[in-house]
Parts: C-alpha cells; sequence; structure tokens
C-alpha cells in the first residue's frame, strides 16, 4: 500500500519498500542526507514529529526491533541537526540585529553632532551680522514737562481724555472724550471729598470753682488746693459725682527754722483806683506800678443771695 504524510508529500510503495529492505537492513543507506534536509526543512519540527508517526503507522508497522531502532536514530539525527542549524541562524540573526543597532545608535550620534556644529555655525554667523550697539551723542532736550491744569467741570463742557477736573470736591480724570457729568463711567475718580468732623474734645482749664457757672465735659477747676475735672456736662456741685480728682492738694510740711531777719526791702507799689465790672461781678484794683489785681466777687454775692433767701 502506499502513504502519504499530512503535509502531502508520497512516502513511497509499502511493497517495494519492504523489498529494499530486504535488500539492505539499513534504511539510511538508501535514503541521502541530501534529500532528508530539502525534505524536512520545509517543515517546522511539529510536522516532522506527524510524518515520522505516519511513517511508523504505515510503513514499520510489520517491520522488526532493528528497523524501529534505525528509524528513531534517524530522527534523532535529524532532529538535532535541525536544531543546531537553527541555534546557528538564530545566533547569527541575533549577531546580526545587534550589529545594525550599534549602527544605528553610532549613525544617529553622528547625524546629532553634525546638526549640533551646523547649528552652532549658523547661530555664529548670524550673530556676526547683528550691529552691536555704539553710544551716540546724546539728543537735544525736550521741552520741560508740565503737570496738566486742573479745572472746575463746567455742565455741558466737552472735555478730552486725560482732562482733570473738580466736581463736587472730588478730583476726576476723563478716560475718553466726554461731556457727561461725574460721577459717571466715563470718568475715573482719583479722590473724593472728605466728610465733616466732630471737633475734638479737650480739657478747657475755668480757674477756681464757681458753683453759679455752668461745666462741660473735661472743664478743670480747682478748689480748696486740689484740681477737679468735669466727667460731663452740667457736672454739679463740685466735689461730686460729676466730678473727677485730677490733682490733690498736698500737706503742709512741718515748719522749718526761723531764718535771719533780711534787710527792708524798698516799698511796694500802692493801688491807685479801683474799678468794678459788674457784669464780671470782678473788683480790679489798679496799682502804681501799672499792674492790676482782679478780684472776683461772685461767690461772695451768691453767699450774700443765699443768707438772704434763706
Amino acid at each position: 500500500m502506499s502513504g502519504k504524510s499530512r503535509g502531502g508529500g508520497v512516502i513511497g510503495n509499502s511493497t517495494k519498500y519492504d523489498t529494499a529492505a530486504k535488500d539492505s537492513p539499513t534504511v539510511a543507506a538508501t535514503i541521502s542526507t541530501e534529500a532528508i534536509q530539502a525534505s524536512w526543512a520545509q517543515y517546522v519540527e511539529s510536522l516532522v514529529r506527524e510524518q515520522v508517526a505516519d511513517v511508523r503507522d504505515g510503513v514499520i508497522r510489520g517491520l522488526g526491533e532493528g528497523i524501529n531502532e534505525q528509524l528513531d536514530r534517524l530522527f534523532d539525527e535529524t532532529n538535532k541537526f535541525l536544531r543546531r542549524e537553527l541555534d546557528s541562524n538564530s545566533a547569527k540573526l541575533e549577531t546580526a540585529l545587534a550589529e545594525v543597532r550599534a549602527a544605528k545608535t553610532e549613525m544617529r550620534e553622528e547625524i546629532r553632532a553634525e546638526l549640533r556644529a551646523e547649528i552652532r555655525t549658523e547661530i555664529a554667523d548670524r550673530v556676526a551680522l547683528i550691529k552691536q550697539p555704539v553710544d551716540g551723542a546724546p539728543g537735544p532736550a525736550g521741552p520741560p514737562g508740565k503737570l496738566e491744569i486742573v479745572k472746575d467741570h463746567v455742565e455741558g463742557r466737552v472735555y478730552y481724555e486725560r482732562d482733570l477736573i473738580v466736581a463736587n470736591g472730588a478730583l476726576y480724570q476723563a478716560e475718553r472724550d466726554t461731556a457727561a457729568m461725574p460721577p459717571h463711567t466715563d470718568w475715573l475718580c482719583i479722590t473724593r471729598p472728605g466728610q465733616d468732623g466732630m471737633d475734638a474734645l479737650n480739657f478747657r482749664i475755668e480757674g477756681t470753682y464757681d458753683p453759679a457757672e455752668k461745666y462741660r465735659r473735661l472743664s478743670i477747676v480747682t478748689m480748696n488746693g486740689s484740681s477737679f475735672v468735669a466727667r460731663h456736662d452740667d457736672p454739679g456741685s463740685c466735689p461730686g459725682d460729676g466730678w473727677q480728682l485730677f490733682a490733690s492738694a498736698g500737706r503742709r510740711g512741718q515748719q522749718g527754722p526761723k531764718g535771719d531777719r533780711g534787710e527792708r526791702g524798698p516799698p511796694g507799689p500802692s493801688i491807685k483806683r479801683c474799678e468794678l465790672e459788674p457784669e464780671r461781678y470782678t473788683l480790679v484794683l489798679q496799682q502804681s506800678d501799672g499792674t492790676s489785681i482782679s478780684i472776683n466777687l461772685r461767690p461772695f454775692f451768691a453767699a450774700y443771695h443765699a443768707e438772704c433767701n434763706g
């Protein structure tokens, strides 16, 4: 019978093979090495195994143990040969690829170096074409700058960009040509008018305390050698809850030793005339040296009035 491999190749006639086997006990002698290489190199290792299996199933079924050993040896030798060829080719291929990679890297570096050199040369050439600045003679002096005059705003007048005007106590600058009345989007407010403040409170020195006077907050009066400050307006009688002790009178110190009698001094000024100022309840004494002494009579009149009405 005749058999075919799974790849489609004809293996041969079994009868003739048997006859050839009788004539020669070794199958390997009838098959040349070149034919085995050409046949088995066309297929991968898996097909070789399948073909050998078909040969064993179709041809070696009637042969003895010697034929089986020869076929196994033939398969092993062929398999080793193919593996050596594949390994050799793989090593050569890897070596070739490594050489290609190295050549590629070297070529790339060379290209980069050439590009860098070309770029440097081009930059140097272009920089050489740029004219270097040279200090020239100073130009003529320009006209002196002037600060724009601020004007009062006139309703209906057209103002131009950067004009400065004063309106309602505020300073504005025109951002564009406009006839609008500020405040307006055409105007930029630079400063706004301030608000009227309140008078700051301060101490008021009122002199000796007078019950008939009206005092307000922070008024300072003296009484019995001490000073008092009013806590609020209309503080009432002093001292009292409406007054704060500001400075108290010091205690009388010990009497010192009596000194020697001094020389008689020049005569003092004499009183030339007396004047009464009714609106102020004040007695003014004019002295011979031109000075005057004012005596406040209001407390005496107040005490007299209180006694009379008591």
